[in-house]
């Protein structure tokens, strides 16, 4: 195996851990809104009824999104940098 072929090897291997630290990031995220005592209470209210579909952003920790969003930076540019290896 060349250098070349061991760098998309390993190109590669680093692209299927971020997508797995990714869909794990967002399931975490996705429980997290789902069991959020935010979500489960009743609207009666209209105050309650206006807060009842926030978006995940204000349940979910602030830094949990920019890791997540950190990390889909990072996939892109692992793609990209696979990307110009294919190229060669």
């Amino acid at each position: 195996m060349n250098n070349s072929e061991a760098n998309k090897r390993e190109l590669e291997e680093k692209i299927l851990s971020k997508r797995q630290q990714i869909e794990f990031e967002r399931t975490n995220m996705d429980l997290t809104t789902e069991f959020s005592p935010e979500n489960r209470e009743n609207p009666e209210t209209m105050e309650e009824a206006k807060n009842f579909d926030d978006p995940a952003e204000n349940v979910v920790e602030n830094d949990d999104v920019k890791s997540l969003k950190a990390a889909e930076q990072d996939l892109n540019e692992l793609i990209k940098q696979l990307e110009e290896l294919n190229k060669r």
